[in-house]
């Protein structure tokens, strides 16, 4: 999860070429469904890191439209302490002062130049999960328990397609899949052992004010967990409340419209035609506001209704 970017950064209509930029180290090249990337890093226990968080998602060679991310090495001050620069097609997006912060930076990196710069889809914050061919979006802000969800539905065997972003083919209104590793924050751990991932709490990030972050790769779930493009057939709008009892209420298509728009990173790119797009999705879907709580709970309740429409 990341900040919301004020609107005004979202005005590219159309893809920017990257730059390229000389980094020593190592590089690593992948897809992850609609999105191709390419790492390049002079701390390379990170790049192994995206290898072994990515290994079915690896390319031989780098993609000419591929998402560009570069970690620099620098030594600042009297005591040339070293920092790392991370930067996006060539513009610095984070400086990373610890090595265990490089790979979530990495990721948050990737991130922003998703929502900056893949102009065919319109993106909403939201994490994707598919049950028998169906979508569902979980629309939320960021620390709302959207990943710690995905993670939960994923467990029981839905499909993963993302804990970030719902990328939605205007023409089609498929929304199409992104299955980054799923970004855990410490608050979650507890769950991860209740999944039975303990496992995977062995390698622990510092991702800056965010605190203490871990990734679980999705297929760590078995083969076939990630979904294909599918119809959205449901929209949850998460909120997590500690302790509360999980709750559904039905939200109306049009408010589901304008809560949709608050959640989107490019409207501003689709104005009228994201209007008509979010208007032609929810009239397709079933809108509810969910709060969530214990994840075994919380996902009963979503699988119950998901499953009785």
């Amino acid at each position: 999860m990341f900040t919301l970017l004020p609107r005004t950064v979202h005005e590219e209509s159309s893809w920017r070429a990257p730059k390229r930029t000389d980094v020593k180290g190592r590089s690593v090249h992948l897809r992850l469904g609609v999105v191709p990337i390419t790492v390049r890093s002079a701390y390379v226990p990170a790049v192994r890191d995206l290898e072994g968080l990515y290994g079915g998602h690896l390319l031989a060679g780098a993609d000419p439209e591929a998402i560009r991310i570069d970690v620099r090495a620098t030594r600042r001050g009297r005591s040339l302490r070293r920092r790392f620069e991370v930067c996006g097609d060539g513009v610095k997006r984070f400086s990373v002062w610890t090595a265990d912060g490089v790979l979530p930076h990495i990721e948050w990196a990737i991130n922003w130049q998703i929502m900056l710069y893949l102009p065919r889809y319109y993106e909403i914050h939201a994490a994707v999960m598919e049950l028998n061919g169906a979508g569902a979006v979980f629309a939320a802000s960021p620390q709302s328990g959207k990943s710690t969800l995905a993670l939960g539905l994923l467990a029981r065997g839905w499909r993963y397609l993302s804990d970030e972003f719902a990328l939605i083919d205007p023409d089609t209104l498929a929304v199409h899949p992104y299955p980054k590793a799923l970004c855990i924050k410490e608050g979650s751990f507890g769950v991860m052992g209740q999944l039975g991932l303990v496992d995977e709490l062995g390698r622990r990030y510092c991702k800056g004010k965010k605190g203490t972050v871990t990734f679980v790769p999705p297929r760590r779930f078995g083969e076939g967990c990630v979904g294909r493009p599918c119809g959205v057939r449901h929209v949850f709008f998460c909120r997590y409340v500690a302790g509360a009892r999980p709750m559904v209420e039905p939200v109306s298509r049009a408010e589901a419209v304008l809560r949709l728009n608050r959640q989107s990173f490019n409207f501003l790119k689709f104005r009228r035609r994201g209007v008509a797009l979010l208007c032609d999705l929810v009239r397709r879907a079933r809108c509810y506001e969910l709060i969530s709580g214990e994840i075994g709970a919380t996902c009963e309740l979503v699988e119950s209704v998901v499953g009785r429409e």
